[in-house]
């Protein structure tokens, strides 16, 4: 229950980021407002919590050490926006590409893991990094959205899992 319960929080925290924020590919005066680059830093945050999670919930020792790896480059790009944004530090934006990039590189190998280790059914989990990566990608166009739909699918199959078969080792 409360896996599925944070899975529904990261979709309805990047869905009303998204929303109320409304970004562009172009500097707003938003991104320099301290409560939002806190709302971005705690929605980016979030994904560091809810990866990990749903790893377990796909199964294997090499889907958790993939999705660690998505979660430390989440919780960098966290602080590096912090720093970037909030503090005015311009060198932080390297760090905050870099944080993104190893996020979108765990999701990439978690969704191969499942992919390669999954058996049946369970290899359409892969939507769920897929998904989180599309809505990364197309964070301005349509990722809020996206990433409401992917988490909350998530979350479905959470509560619709029985919570022996969340963790299987490998």
């Amino acid at each position: 229950m409360a896996r599925a319960a944070l899975f529904i929080l990261v979709g309805l925290l990047f869905f009303a980021h998204w929303l109320v924020t409304d970004p562009t590919y172009e500097g707003s005066d938003s991104q320099d407002e301290w409560n939002y680059v806190l709302a971005f830093s705690g929605v980016i945050l979030s994904l560091a919590a809810a990866i990990p999670m749903f790893a377990q919930l796909a199964g294997g020792r090499f889907a958790f050490r993939a999705s660690l790896v998505a979660a430390a480059g989440a919780a960098f790009a966290s602080f590096a926006n912090i720093l970037e944004d909030g503090v005015g530090m311009g060198w932080a934006f390297f760090a905050f590409v870099s944080g993104a990039a190893i996020l979108l590189l765990g999701l990439l190998v978690l969704t191969v893991v499942i992919a390669l280790g999954g058996r049946g059914g369970r290899r359409l989990l892969v939507l769920f990094p897929v998904g989180t990566i599309a809505a990364i990608i197309f964070y301005v166009i349509a990722g809020g959205p996206l990433m409401l739909a992917t988490w909350l699918a998530a979350a479905a199959l959470a509560l619709a899992l029985p919570a022996r078969t969340a963790v299987q080792g490998r």
